[in-house]
């Protein structure tokens, strides 16, 4: 019995790992490809086929999104909607939030799911602008590209997509695949994107990573398990396992929040730094992109060549390539610099 009793429960872990490997490795459709599937089953199976119509979300008195097409087909059956030459908005408080293009688009009515093939979305105050914008696109782009807003030089928001999806059960829009982000001197790449109507809070994930071009300088690239960008605050924070590099110098840490405005970087979580023959940490840091300075605090030492030192703060000058103390350390001189 005890050895049955073994296999039994070792088939049985088998086949739980197995599903668990499924769910995660497992080819998954893309979007594009589930709306032109249902849009084929459509044409057979819809019950109602209509010109010019209009749609939209409404739960509990609230609009989230209104939906104007030149042909739709709906299936009462299974609840759903195929929509072509479609163009919406996307609302928040009441207010549009975000206008779209759509060629086609899919409503499933019961998981209250909206899905887009191809958009365009723009901010409102490019409803005019965006036909100029866009005129130079080439039909075959592989990526998804979207310009943020950036405040400092007047930009509005604009994106054209392979993809994007919304669910009312988290109010999200979310775009999958090869993913640029564009911000004033920053420019990112993902494989998940995912926010909010307004794009003005959005997080980026899978293989994401930063890159900051400075004026003048280096390019600092960033990279983490996941980032978020806060377009009204304008700031930039790498989120677990984040590393930066700048030419030769590599620096690790937990977090990193990138200050658009001051052009600064906070690092924070066991924050280290390898440069040249620098070897540095601390608790935490400030990285001055302007000066190419980080300011090490809370429990720092450091180390160049045989030299070693501790203090209150601890600079290093990747631009001059040497460390320095600040209040009170402790500074240890090889004999070979004594000569």
């Amino acid at each position: 019995m005890k050895l049955s009793y073994r296999i039994i429960l070792g088939l049985f872990l088998a086949f739980i790992i197995w599903i668990f490997y499924w769910a995660l490795f497992s080819p998954k459709e893309n979007i594009s490809v589930h709306i032109y599937k249902t849009l084929k089953q459509q044409e057979q199976r819809a019950d109602l086929a209509f010109k010019e119509v209009s749609f939209e979300e409404i739960d509990a008195g609230i609009k989230y999104w209104q939906l104007f097409a030149n042909t739709a087909m709906m299936n009462k059956s299974n609840q759903l909607a195929t929509l072509k030459e479609s163009n919406g908005t996307f609302f928040s408080n009441g207010q549009p939030a975000l206008l779209f293009q759509s060629p086609v688009a899919l409503w499933d009515m019961k998981k209250k799911e909206i899905y887009l093939d191809q958009p365009i979305g723009y901010d409102v105050s490019l409803k005019e602008k965006i036909t100029a914008l866009t005129k130079n696109l080439k039909n075959s782009q592989r990526q998804s590209v979207f310009n943020l807003r950036d405040k400092k030089n007047g930009k509005a928001l604009w994106f054209v997509a392979n993809n994007l999806s919304w669910k009312l059960a988290d109010k999200k829009i979310v775009c999958t695949g090869d993913i640029v982000i564009k911000k004033s001197r920053v420019i990112g790449y993902a494989e998940k994107l995912n926010g909010d109507v307004s794009l003005e809070e959005i997080k980026v994930s899978g293989n994401p990573r930063v890159i900051i071009n400075p004026k003048n300088n280096s390019p600092i690239t960033m990279e983490a398990n996941y980032f978020e960008i806060d377009s009204p605050a304008e700031t930039i924070t790498a989120k677990g396992n984040s590393k930066i590099f700048w030419q030769e110098a590599i620096i690790t840490c937990r977090e990193v929040k990138y200050f658009e405005n001051s052009n600064k970087l906070d690092l924070s979580g066991e924050v280290k730094i390898t440069y040249q023959d620098i070897r540095a940490q601390g608790d935490s840091a400030i990285y001055n992109i302007n000066k190419d300075e980080i300011v090490l605090t809370g429990k720092t030492r450091a180390k160049q060549k045989e030299n070693r030192l501790r203090g209150e703060k601890i600079m290093v000058s990747l631009k001059e390539n040497k460390i320095s103390v600040f209040g009170q350390g402790k500074f240890i001189i090889s004999e070979e610099e004594l000569k």
